[in-house]
């Protein structure tokens, strides 16, 4: 199981920068074009945030079975700095968003969440694999 949980959480962040990549740009090309956030737009974020939750949630699982993330010098706990930053990101930004008063705005405000969610992933993998 432990494995399992490992190597999902090893190749999720994948999916979380491409996400987290998509909603940026797109985010950044409707504020440019003087749009507002799409629905298709808004349930990619919802995807954004969806993996984020579940990298969370394998971290948990893992920490619970005595792992903890590799490299640096005993900065480890950075690692779970990151991870939160990637949950919080996007949930965050909906509590400065304007929901739809100022579209144009919120599709600023989370192109610029995405970005800090992509930063804050690239990060969080950079602390290395997990060790016992």
């Amino acid at each position: 199981m432990t494995g399992l949980v490992l190597t999902l959480h090893q190749y999720n962040p994948y999916l979380i920068f491409l996400s987290g990549a998509i909603v940026m740009i797109w985010s950044f090309v409707q504020y440019f074009r003087k749009s507002g956030v799409t629905r298709p737009l808004a349930i990619g974020m919802y995807i954004a945030v969806g993996l984020a939750a579940l990298q969370g949630l394998l971290g948990l699982i893992m920490v619970a079975s005595g792992l903890k993330p590799g490299g640096g010098s005993n900065l480890y706990y950075l690692h779970y700095v990151y991870g939160a930053i990637v949950i919080f990101a996007i949930p965050v930004a909906t509590t400065y968003a304007s929901s739809g008063k100022k579209p144009r705005t919120d599709a600023l405000i989370y192109g610029i969440a995405a970005l800090i969610l992509v930063a804050a992933a690239a990060r969080a993998f950079m602390t290395g694999p997990a060790t016992m």
